[in-house]
C-alpha cells in the first residue's frame, strides 16, 4: 500500500492481536483462579450431574472477562480495532493440509465462512456502516460452522465429563473442565468480538453475565448443585473400590513381620468421602491411611496400577479374611549367573486373578524377565506391575526374573535387593464375599456405585 498505509494496518493488526492474545491469557488465568476457590470451598464437581451449571459459572466468567478486557481496549485505544481481520492469520490451515491431517477443515471453515462473509458485505460496511442488516447477515454466514463446531465441543464435553467421575483423587476436576469451558468460549468467541468495538455500550452485556455469574456461584457455594445421581435416565454415580483385605508382610528371613486387615477404600474421583461420611460415619479422614515407600505399590492390593492416581485411601479395620483357596507363593530356585545377576524363579498357585508388584531397593535393577518380550517395563514410580489371570482350572503359575544386585546397598531402605509381593483378588464366588463388607455395601447411599471384593496381600524380602 502507498504512503504510510501499510505500516498503519501492520501496526493496528499487531494491536488487535496482541490485545486477543492477552484476553486469552487473562481470561484463562482468571477462570483457573476461580476453579481454585471452587476446589477449596469443597465443592469440586458441582457440574458433575448439572452440567449446565459450568457454563453458567466458568462460560460467565470466561465471556464476561473477554468482553471487560476489549471494552477497556476499545475505550483506552481509539476504538478502531479491526478484530475482523485476524481471519487473515489462520495460515496453519496451508501447514495443515501438507502435512496430510484431515483435521485441516477445522480452520477452513473458520476461514472460509468469515472471509466469504466479509467479501459479499464490504459494500454494505464502506456505504451504510455496522447496520442491523449487515450484522444479521454476517451472523447467518457464520451460522453453518458455528452449529458443526458446538457440536464438536460437546462431544468432548461428553467424553470429559464422565471421565472426572473416575480420575482418580490427584487430578482436579475443576481445572479440567475450567479449562475445556474456557477454551470453547475463546474459540466461538473468536469472530465475534469486534461487535464490542461496533456496540455503543457493553455495560448490560456485562450486567448480565454478571448477574448468572452470582446465582450459579451462590447456589454452588450453598450445596445446592449436589454432583451425583441415581436417576436411571441419566445416572451419576460416585464410584467407590472396597476389598477386604489381609496383609502379611514377611522380613528377610522369611518370618512374619506384621499382619493386619481391613476394608481398603479407594475413592475414584476428587471428592474423596466427604459425602459418603454422612451415610457411613464409620469411613472418615480419622481411617485415612498413607503410602509406605518401602512397600511394594504402598504395601496395599491394588487392583490397577493407577496408584498414583489415588493416592487418598482409607482402612478401617475388619477381622481377617479366609479364602477356601489361599494363595501358596514359593522360591522354587535361586542362583547367580555368570554375567553378575540373581536369576529367581517362583511358583504361585491361587484364583484366577491375581496382581504381582517388583519393588527393586535402591541400587538393584531388573535386567530380564519371563514376561512378554523379555524387558522389564516399570510405572512412573519406578516399579512394576503384573496382572495374571486364567481360568477356573489351571496349573501353578511359575515366572522368572534376573535381578543386578546393588554395589553400595542403601543401609536406610529395606533389608535384601527387591520386594516381592503377590496380591490375590476373589471377584466371584462364596469367596467374594463377607459379613462385614456385606454389612458396609448395604449402608451405601443410592447415587453410589460400590465395587467390592475380597483380597489379600503377602509380601516377601530377598
Amino acid at each position: 500500500m502507498p504512503g504510510n498505509g501499510g505500516g498503519r494496518y501492520v501496526r493496528e493488526l499487531a494491536f488487535a492481536t496482541g490485545v486477543a492474545v492477552l484476553s486469552w491469557v487473562v481470561t484463562l488465568l482468571s477462570v483457573l483462579i476461580l476453579a481454585l476457590l471452587v476446589s477449596l470451598l469443597g465443592r469440586s464437581m458441582f457440574w458433575y450431574n448439572h452440567f449446565y451449571a459450568s457454563i453458567c459459572l466458568y462460560g460467565a466468567a470466561a465471556t464476561g472477562k473477554m468482553v471487560l478486557i476489549h471494552t477497556l481496549a476499545k475505550n483506552l485505544y481509539y476504538g478502531g480495532v479491526r478484530l475482523v481481520e485476524l481471519g487473515d492469520l489462520y495460515l496453519t490451515l496451508v501447514w495443515l493440509t501438507q502435512q496430510g491431517l484431515c483435521s485441516a477443515y477445522v480452520p477452513m471453515l473458520m476461514v472460509a465462512f468469515p472471509l466469504a462473509t466479509r467479501l459479499l458485505l464490504a459494500r454494505e460496511f464502506k456505504n451504510r456502516g455496522a447496520s442491523l442488516k449487515y450484522s444479521v447477515l454476517y451472523l447467518l454466514g457464520l451460522g453453518l460452522p458455528y452449529v458443526h463446531f458446538m457440536f464438536l465441543i460437546w462431544v468432548v464435553f461428553e467424553i470429559f465429563t464422565p471421565i472426572m467421575g473416575r480420575s482418580g483423587t490427584e487430578i482436579p476436576p475443576e481445572v479440567v473442565m475450567a479449562t475445556l469451558v474456557t477454551l470453547a468460549t475463546i474459540f466461538l468467541s473468536s469472530f465475534f468480538l469486534h461487535f464490542i468495538y461496533l456496540a455503543r455500550s457493553t455495560k448490560w452485556i456485562l450486567a448480565g453475565l454478571a448477574s448468572v455469574f452470582v446465582v450459579t456461584f451462590l447456589m454452588m457455594s450453598c450445596g445446592f448443585l449436589f454432583p451425583y445421581s441415581a436417576s436411571p435416565e441419566s445416572p451419576r454415580p460416585k464410584r467407590v473400590f472396597l476389598q477386604h483385605t489381609t496383609r502379611t508382610f514377611h522380613n528377610l528371613q522369611g518370618q512374619v513381620e506384621s499382619r493386619d486387615s481391613g476394608l481398603w477404600i479407594n475413592s475414584f474421583d476428587y471428592t474423596g468421602i466427604q459425602h459418603i461420611t454422612p451415610h457411613i460415619p464409620d469411613i472418615n479422614d480419622s481411617i485415612r491411611t498413607s503410602c509406605r515407600e518401602d512397600r511394594p505399590f504402598c504395601g496395599y492390593p491394588w487392583f490397577l496400577p493407577v496408584k498414583f492416581l489415588s493416592k487418598k485411601n482409607w482402612y478401617l479395620p475388619a477381622p481377617e479374611v479366609s479364602p477356601s483357596s489361599p494363595v501358596e507363593f514359593s522360591l522354587l530356585s535361586r542362583e547367580e549367573t555368570s554375567w553378575g545377576t540373581v536369576k529367581m524363579t517362583f511358583s504361585v498357585k491361587g484364583p484366577s486373578h491375581m496382581s504381582l508388584y517388583l519393588m527393586p531397593h535402591r541400587g538393584a535393577g531388573l535386567s530380564t524377565w519371563s514376561f512378554g518380550d523379555g524387558t522389564p517395563q516399570f510405572d512412573l514410580s519406578g516399579e512394576y506391575f503384573v496382572f495374571y489371570s486364567r481360568g477356573l482350572d489351571a496349573p501353578s503359575w511359575t515366572f522368572w526374573f534376573e535381578i543386578q544386585p546393588p554395589r553400595d546397598p542403601d543401609p536406610s531402605g529395606p533389608e535384601g535387593m527387591i520386594s516381592v509381593a503377590i496380591s490375590t483378588h476373589y471377584f466371584f464366588g462364596q469367596d467374594s464375599r463377607t459379613a462385614q463388607l456385606e454389612e458396609v455395601l448395604r449402608r451405601f447411599p443410592s447415587w453410589a456405585f460400590p465395587s467390592s471384593w475380597v483380597s489379600t496381600y503377602d509380601m516377601y524380602r530377598y
